[in-house]
């Protein structure tokens, strides 16, 4: 038989590959079905009822009969020598990378009552998907109902979905009797559910019985925890006996718990003891605790001696700092000497300490000089502080504000509509 005539008979993708496997691969992968002159089967002209964005499939009698409404009663189902089982499991794969959810789980049950039985990356996958979409019921009602041996991923997949949806009890109930050992990731992802719901003596629990050991980010996260839950003690000591080097996050989750908690002779000490090159959030996160301790000559101290660039949230932390301490020239000077572009929350910071102290005319001059658009925080903040100093010469500076701040809430609602 010639190839033109092997072309003309319409081949099923659900017919067992026994057969001829190299042919069928080579038919579809050599063929272009967009050519107009290309020879096309008679299936080949349209494609799958359920099918998600770009996918292509054949709808031959066999997936007709699958996805027909006696199929769905179980009834004229294909028999699962008639079932491509990897093409069924490639497409729940692409349904649920495409957020097609119900679509992967139809096909899914058409594999299942043809007495096929999906790998266990595939029960994954779809396991995924249903906690993506927030529904953990069915994820669990699946995970279940599984026709194969969970793995360790299968595990991992379900508890982050079972956390994230704060159902920490049934987590606990599944991690318990998980069949497979658990990985350093089951242990972390278990206790960042356990911290977010400040279950922390539980989370301790689970850390001091862990069987494997734990990495960086399992100790970054349980810090957190403690950090967030003010128990600076335990925290400390669970950081100084780590066995794995701590890393930049690690040591900016401790600094940003020991600054909320007022330790800053702590958080000063660990600073100085990193064994690592600190961030731009780690010193905006240690400059927060000394300015909103009022340690400003410390600050300034830590600021000049950064090692990186400074950036706009660093500079509005000093910038508040020395506003709220009443050292509006240092502030001034800090200002002037920005390394990046101010935005408008650092100019809105300024005329702030600049009104709050009375200092109109200097607040009037930094408005008038301001290199982007105002906005609502700032318009309130120049005409507060107009508006406070009595002086008649200034009169007609607050309806200027006025003026201009009107204008500015006629653009804003014309931009909303």
């Amino acid at each position: 038989m010639s190839q033109q005539q092997h072309l003309q008979t319409p081949i099923s993708p659900f017919r067992s590959l026994q057969s001829n496997p190299k042919f069928t691969i080579n038919f579809t992968s050599n063929i272009n079905f967009s050519s107009p002159n290309c020879l096309k089967p008679r299936w080949a002209s349209s494609i799958s009822q359920i099918q998600p964005p770009k996918i292509s499939a054949p709808n031959n009698s066999v997936w007709r009969r699958a996805t027909s409404s006696g199929a769905k009663n179980h009834r004229n189902l294909p028999s699962s020598h008639e079932i491509d089982v990897g093409f069924l499991e490639t497409k729940i794969h692409r349904y649920c990378k495409a957020g097609q959810t119900k679509e992967a789980a139809r096909a899914l049950q058409i594999l299942e009552k043809s007495g096929c039985v999906p790998n266990v990356k595939t029960y994954t996958v779809l396991i995924r998907s249903y906690c993506n979409d927030q529904d953990v019921d069915k994820a669990l009602q699946l995970f279940y109902g599984m026709k194969v041996a969970p793995n360790v991923v299968t595990y991992n997949t379900l508890l982050k979905g079972l956390c994230v949806s704060r159902k920490l009890d049934t987590a606990l109930e599944v991690f318990n009797r998980m069949k497979v050992a658990p990985d350093v990731v089951t242990y972390s992802t278990l206790l960042k559910g356990l911290c977010v719901s400040r279950k922390l003596d539980t989370a301790l629990e689970v850390f001091n019985r862990m069987k494997v050991a734990p990495d960086v980010v399992t100790y970054s996260t349980l810090l957190k925890g403690l950090c967030v839950s003010r128990k600076l003690d335990t925290a400390l000591e669970v950081f100084n006996r780590m066995k794995v080097a701590p890393d930049v996050v690690t040591y900016s989750t401790l600094l940003k718990g020991l600054c909320d908690s007022r330790k800053l002779d702590t958080a000063l000490e660990v600073f100085n003891r990193m064994k690592v090159a600190p961030e731009v959030v780690t010193y905006s996160t240690l400059l927060k605790g000394l300015c909103d301790s009022g340690k400003l000559d410390k600050a300034l101290d830590v600021f000049n001696g950064m090692k990186v660039a400074p950036n706009e949230v660093t500079y509005n932390t000093l910038l508040k700092g020395l506003c709220d301490s009443g050292k509006l020239d240092k502030a001034l000077e800090v200002f002037d000497r920005m390394k990046v572009a101010p935005d408008v929350v650092n100019y809105s910071t300024l005329l702030k300490g600049l009104c709050d102290s009375g200092r109109m005319d200097k607040a009037l001059e930094v408005f008038d000089g301001m290199k982007v658009a105002p906005n609502e925080v700032t318009y309130s903040t120049v005409i507060d502080g107009l508006s406070k100093v009595g002086k008649t010469r200034q009169g007609s500076q607050t309806r200027h504000c006025d003026l201009h701040f009107t204008c500015y809430r006629a653009c804003e609602r014309g931009k909303s509509r």
